[in-house]
């Protein structure tokens, strides 16, 4: 879930607080699966409503750890031959081939993950890699690939895939391989992916049911947590979730959006579907949660405690500050909840719900577990060397020649005191202006002011602002905002985060313009932040992705 930062951790296990692989498909009432059909292989609409009639993929590989557990939700775990490294849940889906593998030491500390991701990101290098000789050797043939565009961090993207030999020769002899390409930003996307999963797969009405589920599940869960703020005398909690902590971030994407319905305000995050922010440990301490969450992207119980024992920004005597103003503090396993977009953003919200209110905690069977703790267990935990999570064998990373390892470099700390302030003054120019800016030195090439415009992290991030631009270069995207002028959109705010909207015009065909629902939608999440130079704040570029 994290953009740019972060990264799924490989080794977590099942619990037994989930369903069972046989209690999967009875989210819903399925009947058998309909005879596929034959005739030409189309590509995937995500908005069909045809019946279960239509072709029905049998060979079919996941990349994304969500849509793996939709297909077993589903119950059509039988149809998957092969899977990403990332998608270790339900226990039967291990058995299969794995076809990925990171191109960094998931073992690493949080801020070695963090330099080597936003070296590759500066490099313009991808994260992941396809083994072609597993996917020749152990997977053969497939019709269905299941991917995401959201977070080239988190899971594999298609510009991994286009990476692999095997399958551009593969999609060269034939058409009948097809790809859906997953971009959840929002709860609703989350939920929609369900539905869009099931199209893929042939079983649309199996994936209206287990949609209908879920939201039901969601929304009981926010009915009882009304019933506890709304006899509340002190209002909402103040909920500060970090999905990392060296450097540490806020929350983003869907996450905000289960905060409040189980009762929470989230700190520290940007409008619904906005990227995770930076922020300093200052501005942690001086927005004085009422709870704080480590849900750290990829990381079990225990992995997490001893990150956050070790990290430099939060230090013990950091944590005993936010434990002297009241802040109550607690460890969710950041892989298995919170971070993933699939099903399980039920059981995420119930795991937050039980965190937030303590007349509430183990309601919904999560406190206590391997899912969720306090902080001071899950530390204890972790000095007794206790792992919690999957027991699975990591897969050994990808290593080319010219790889060098993580910089030495501490830059992602060195401007700490500079990231987001909790309390600031009014900028004088709006984000919506900001970004209209730094668009126009783009399309003039002037990339040192443009990359001037992006917050002290971002700058930190890429290193500087050729890397900036050849980053730029290499996405399809991107690389228009270099050439074509781009019309600034809808803009949020929400204390000191801002999203903006960018639309690039429709691209030109042989048959003419496309029309505007080709649109291209940018998102620009911004952040105000002191200036080095005097005492004033400005809105700045902290991440920049494709809106959904």
């Amino acid at each position: 879930m994290l953009q740019e930062t972060g990264i799924m951790e490989v080794n977590k296990t099942t619990t037994e607080r989930f369903p069972s692989t046989e209690e999967y498909a009875k989210d819903g009432k399925y009947g058998d699966d309909a005879n596929p059909k034959s005739g030409d292989r189309k590509n995937i609409s995500e908005e069909s409503t045809k019946d279960e009639q239509q072709h029905q993929p049998k060979r079919v590989i996941s990349l994304l750890g969500a849509a793996t557990e939709t297909i077993y939700r589903l119950g059509l775990g039988h149809r998957l031959v092969g899977r990403s490294h990332e998608c270790d849940y339900p226990p039967d889906v291990l058995s299969l081939p794995c076809i990925s593998r990171p191109r960094l030491d998931v073992n690493a500390s949080s801020i070695e993950i963090d330099r080597a991701v936003r070296q590759k990101a500066a490099d313009g290098q991808p994260i992941y890699k396809l083994d072609d000789d597993v996917l020749k050797n152990e997977v053969g043939p497939f019709d269905l690939l299941i991917a995401q565009d959201h977070c080239r961090v988190c899971a594999v993207t298609p510009r991994d895939v286009q990476q692999s030999q095997h399958i551009n020769a593969m999609c060269s002899r034939t058409n009948q391989v097809e790809q859906l390409i997953l971009k959840p930003s929002t709860l609703k996307d989350c939920l929609d992916d369900v539905h869009r999963v099931a199209v893929a797969m042939g079983v649309p009405n199996r994936g209206i049911s287990l949609r209908n589920t879920l939201q039901k599940r969601m929304d009981s869960v926010q009915r009882i947590c009304n019933s506890v703020s709304t006899g509340s005398k002190t209002g909402m909690p103040r909920v500060a979730l970090l999905e990392w902590c060296d450097p540490i971030m806020g929350c983003g994407y869907w996450i905000p959006e289960l905060i409040h319905l189980a009762g929470g305000q989230a700190l520290h995050c940007p409008p619904p579907g906005g990227s995770t922010p930076t922020i300093s440990f200052k501005t942690l301490l001086d927005s004085k949660p009422d709870v704080i969450i480590f849900a750290l992207c990829g990381f079990g119980l225990s992995r997490a405690a001893s990150e956050i024992a070790s990290s430099s920004s939060l230090s013990v005597g950091r944590l005993e500050e936010l434990k002297k103003v009241g802040t109550r503090l607690y460890v969710v396993d950041g892989n298995y909840l919170v971070n993933r977009s699939g099903p399980r953003v039920v059981e995420s919200c119930e795991a937050l719900c039980e965190a937030i209110h303590p007349e509430l905690r183990g309601h919904f069977g999560h406190f206590g577990t391997e899912l969720l703790t306090t902080l001071d267990k899950a530390l204890v935990m972790a000095e007794k060397g206790l792992q919690t999570g999957s027991k699975k064998v990591r897969p050994a990373p990808f290593v080319e020649e010219n790889d060098s390892g993580p910089s030495a470099d501490t830059s992602s700390n060195k401007n700490e005191d500079h990231c987001i302030k909790a309390e600031i003054k009014t900028p004088v120019n709006g984000p919506a202006e900001v970004v209209a800016k730094q668009l126009h030195y783009l399309e003039l090439g002037e990339i040192e002011a443009a990359f001037a415009l992006n917050s002290i992290a971002n700058q930190d991030r890429w290193c500087g602002a050729e890397r900036f631009a050849d980053v730029l270069r290499s996405h399809s995207e991107f690389r228009r905002l270099l050439e074509e002028s781009a019309e600034v959109g809808a803009f949020e705010t929400k204390d000191n985060i801002a999203t903006v909207r960018v639309l690039l015009p429709p691209t030109s065909t042989d048959e003419g313009v496309d029309s505007d629902s080709d649109k291209v939608e940018l998102l620009w999440t911004m952040v105000a932040e002191e200036q080095v130079d005097d005492s004033a704040t400005a809105w700045r570029t902290e991440k920049v992705g494709m809106a959904h």
